[in-house]
C-alpha cells in the first residue's frame, strides 16, 4: 500500500528535467543536436557516453551555466536558468575548491554561500565520506578531494543533484563510499540524480533510468528495469549502441 502510494506520488510529481529539442554550435561544431528526454523526480539516472559526446556542455545548460542556441529545458516544471541555481546541486568534473583552507574552514565558508545547507548533514557526511576535518586540501589525494567535493555537493538540500564524472582518477575505496553516499540521498524519494559517468561497472546497480549520448545525439533512454527483464546488463545496452 505504501510502495504504491509512494510509486503515484512520484508518477503525480513534475518532472525533474525535461529537454526539449536542444541544440547547441560551438565553432561551427554541433555539440548537441535536438537533445530531448526526461528524468522522473526522485530517480537515479546515468548520462553514458563516449568522450566527446556532449555530456559536460548537456549539463552545464541543464545547471543554468550556459544556454543552448535553440529548443527549452526546464527544471521541475520551470525554465533552466541562473534564477533555478538553488533548486540543484552541481559537482563539476573538475575540482574548484581552495587549496589554502583546511576541510573544516572550507566547510564554514560554503555554509555562508548556499541558503540550504544543512550542517547536520554536512557532519553525517565527513563521517560516512571518510574526511577528515582538519586536512589542508592542497595535502589531500585525488580520491580524498573528491569526496570533499562530493560532501560539498550533498550537503546542500537542493532537490536536484548533478554529477560530473564523480569518479574520476578516484582510488576504489572512494568510489564506494561515493556510491553509497548518493544512493542515501534517494532513500526519501524527493531527491533526483543524474550522474554523468564512464564508469558503468560502479554505478550499473544503482542506476534507474539510462541515457546515452554519442555525437551530441540521444541514442537511447532506457528503463533499467526493462533492461534487467531482457536480459541485458547497463554495461551491454552501452556496448550494444556505441559498438
Amino acid at each position: 500500500m505504501t510502495e504504491n502510494f509512494k510509486l503515484l506520488e512520484r508518477e503525480q510529481a513534475p518532472l525533474a528535467v525535461e529537454c526539449l529539442n536542444l541544440s547547441l554550435t560551438i565553432k561551427q561544431k554541433a555539440i548537441l543536436d535536438s537533445i530531448s528526454f526526461q528524468i522522473p523526480t526522485g530517480s537515479l539516472t546515468g548520462l553514458l557516453g563516449p568522450n566527446g559526446a556532449g555530456k559536460s556542455s548537456l549539463l552545464r545548460i541543464i545547471s543554468g551555466l550556459a544556454r543552448g542556441d535553440s529548443g527549452s529545458v526546464h527544471l521541475f516544471g520551470k525554465p533552466a536558468g541562473p534564477e533555478r541555481l538553488g533548486e540543484l546541486s552541481l559537482l563539476p568534473d573538475r575540482s574548484n575548491l581552495p587549496g589554502w583552507l583546511t576541510v573544516s574552514e572550507w566547510l564554514f565558508y560554503a555554509s555562508g554561500i548556499y541558503p540550504d545547507w544543512s550542517e547536520a548533514r554536512s557532519r553525517e557526511l565527513l563521517s560516512e565520506l571518510s574526511v577528515a576535518a582538519d586536512a589542508r586540501i592542497s595535502a589531500m589525494s585525488r580520491g580524498e578531494e573528491a569526496r570533499l567535493q562530493l560532501l560539498t555537493c550533498l550537503s546542500r538540500t537542493a532537490p536536484l543533484i548533478i554529477l560530473d564524472e564523480p569518479f574520476t582518477g578516484v582510488d576504489l575505496l572512494s568510489r564506494e563510499r561515493i556510491a553509497a553516499a548518493v544512493v542515501g540521498e534517494l532513500a526519501d524519494g524527493k531527491r533526483t540524480v543524474l550522474v554523468a559517468t564512464h564508469d558503468i561497472r560502479e554505478m550499473e546497480l544503482l542506476f534507474d533510468r539510462l541515457i546515452l549520448i554519442g555525437g551530441g545525439r540521444i541514442r537511447s533512454v532506457d528503463n533499467v528495469d526493462d533492461l534487467r527483464q531482457s536480459g541485458q546488463s547497463v554495461e551491454s545496452r552501452y556496448r550494444e549502441v556505441f559498438s
